[in-house]
């Protein structure tokens, strides 16, 4: 199954929200590459951090987070990019 990249400014579901950091060292379009333990802002929770990440696509010593994977508050991580994915 492919699965896209979660970069700095995708959304989260179903309230809203953006993640706000990523690896600086790492960059898809211009946008840091999010991992597990970074931060989001969800409309409904405020301040998180994205719970769960690829143990396989390692980043900066943490596992990537795709599309799909959650938050601490329970909201789903969404990509804008059509261009880089995981399988």
């Amino acid at each position: 199954m492919t699965r896209q990249i979660i970069v700095v400014g995708d959304t989260l579901v179903p309230y809203g929200g953006e993640v706000l950091t990523g690896s600086d060292a790492d960059i898809v379009e211009g946008k840091a590459i999010a991992r597990r333990f970074d931060i989001v802002r969800c409309a409904e929770h405020g301040m998180n951090r994205i719970e769960e990440g690829d143990a396989t696509f390692m980043i900066d010593g943490q596992p990537a987070a795709l599309e799909r994977h959650r938050a601490t508050c329970g909201c789903t991580l969404i990509s804008r990019r059509a261009t880089v994915s995981v399988s």
